[in-house]
C-alpha cells in the first residue's frame, strides 16, 4: 500500500528554520538515494503521522510529490523524535525502486506460553522484538510472529528462529541475535540462595556441637584416667 504525500523544497536550512517549520505543523526532512542529490524538504506533520499509523508502520511506501514536477517513491528512515514530547523532529526519506530489494526492520510478536513459565516458574525476558530483513518494498511484512511455547528455563529464541514468508530473507542469514530468553525471577534466585546459606549455617552449627560433645567426653575420660592413676599410686605407697 502506497501513501501520497506532498513535499515542499526548503530553501533555508538550519535549526531556526526547522523550529519555525515545526511550529507551523511541518516536519523538516531530506530525500536522497539511488544516486539523486539530497533534497531538503518539508512535509505535513499530520499527514506523515497518519501514514505511520497504517498497517505498514514505519515501512510505509510514500509517493512524494516534490514541488510541481518531481515524484519520488520513498521509505521513511531515521525518524528523529522529541525526547519527551509527542513530536517528530526530522525524517530521512530514502528513494527506492519498487523492483529492487531493500532492508527493513520488522517487529516480532511472541505467541504461546513457554513451558519454562508454566512448569518451572520462569519469566519471559524480551531482549529485542525487531529483526532486519531484506525484501521488495511491497513485500515487507507489517509484522512477524514467533511461537515460544516450547522454551524452557535457560532457553533462548533468536532471529533465525522466526519463520519468514516467501520473498523475505534475513539481512544476515546467520543472525543469532537473541530475541527472547526464559529466566528464573531474581527474587526466586535470592530466596534459593538464602535457603542454601541457611542450610550451610545449620550444618556448621551441627558440626560445632558434635565437636563440643566429643571434647567434653574426651575431658571426662581424661579425668577418669587421671583419677585411676592417682588411686594406683596411693595403693602402692
Amino acid at each position: 500500500m502506497e501513501t501520497n504525500l506532498e513535499a515542499t523544497i526548503r530553501k533555508d536550512t538550519g535549526s531556526a528554520e526547522s523550529r519555525r517549520l515545526r511550529s507551523a505543523g511541518s516536519i523538516p526532512a531530506i530525500v536522497y538515494g539511488l544516486g539523486m542529490d539530497p533534497k531538503p524538504v518539508s512535509i505535513d506533520a499530520r499527514e506523515f503521522t497518519n501514514a505511520l499509523k497504517t498497517e505498514a508502520g514505519t515501512n510505509v511506501i510514500l509517493t512524494l510529490s516534490i514541488g510541481k514536477k518531481d515524484k519520488v517513491t520513498a521509505l521513511p528512515r531515521e525518524i528523529q523524535r522529541h525526547p519527551y514530547k509527542d513530536q517528530i523532529l526530522h525524517v530521512d526519506l530514502i528513494q527506492i525502486d519498487l523492483t529492487q530489494t531493500v532492508e527493513a526492520d520488522v517487529s516480532v510478536s511472541f505467541t504461546g506460553t513457554p513451558m519454562g513459565v508454566k512448569e518451572e516458574g520462569g519469566v519471559v525476558q524480551t531482549v529485542n522484538n525487531t529483526i532486519t530483513i531484506v525484501a521488495l518494498p511491497a513485500a515487507i511484512p507489517s509484522s512477524l510472529e514467533l511461537d515460544i511455547s516450547e522454551l524452557n528455563v535457560g532457553d533462548n529464541a533468536v532471529a533465525r528462529d522466526v519463520k519468514l514468508p516467501d520473498g523475505v530473507e534475513l539481512a544476515n542469514e546467520e543472525d543469532d541475535s537473541i530475541l527472547v530468553t526464559i529466566t528464573i525471577p531474581r527474587a526466586a534466585v535470592e530466596e534459593e540462595e538464602a535457603a542454601e546459606g541457611l542450610e550451610g549455617e545449620e550444618g556448621l552449627e551441627g558440626e560445632e556441637g558434635l565437636e563440643g560433645e566429643e571434647g567434653e567426653e574426651s575431658g571426662e575420660e581424661s579425668g577418669e584416667e587421671s583419677g585411676e592413676e592417682q588411686s594406683s599410686e596411693e595403693s602402692g605407697e
